[in-house]
């Protein structure tokens, strides 16, 4: 299990990028560094209690909501209502959580693209792997110089500090069961 430090970290990040804010905006709106809310969503630093006020006030996010869960079930159960939806700043479409997030090993997200739209920001920002698979429509997956075009049933895997984008180039909406280790959401 990792340290709940970690845990918070992780829950922060999720939370912020389900709101679409960047660290910029966060530091915006917490007067704290870009330097240290990337730190404290990673789990390097261990913010003050002040510190995570600001945060919690800026997700308006309660508190109480970071100490959850520290001790992890076994098993998790995410309900199609209670799907969290993230955004990507860079990228278009709809991405709901399917994992439990926080300081899970895996990630998983339905990713839903209308023609037209793409996904162009890394899941995951260190060492990783992704991995989606097709469920409707098709799309091109571009690794710099390489293209694959995926239609429904296909599926790839890739190191994610490979540069990628994922274009819906159908003419219809296109969703992706996409899964990431390990999850930065």
């Amino acid at each position: 299990m990792r340290l709940p430090i970690e845990t918070i970290g992780h829950k922060i990040r999720m939370i912020r990028k389900e709101r679409g804010f960047t660290l910029e905006i966060m530091a915006s709106k917490t007067g704290l560094s870009k330097g240290l809310l990337s730190q404290v969503e990673r789990g390097i630093s261990q913010p003050s209690l002040d510190s995570l006020w600001k945060i919690t006030k800026a997700l308006e996010s309660p508190i109480i909501h970071f100490f959850e869960d520290i001790d992890q079930k076994q098993v998790h159960v995410t309900r199609i209502q209670k799907r969290r939806q993230l955004v990507f700043p860079e990228s278009t479409g709809t991405y709901s959580l399917l994992s439990m997030g926080g300081s899970a090993k895996l990630g998983m997200l339905e990713v839903r693209l209308g023609p037209g739209e793409i996904v162009v920001d890394k899941f995951v920002q260190s060492e990783g792997e992704e991995c989606f698979t097709v469920i409707a429509g098709s799309v091109t997956a571009r690794f710099n110089d390489e293209e694959h075009v995926l239609e429904t049933g296909d599926s790839i895997s890739f190191d994610s500090s490979k540069n990628h984008t994922v274009d819906n180039t159908g003419d219809v909406e296109a969703v992706l069961i996409w899964t990431v280790t390990p999850p930065q959401f």
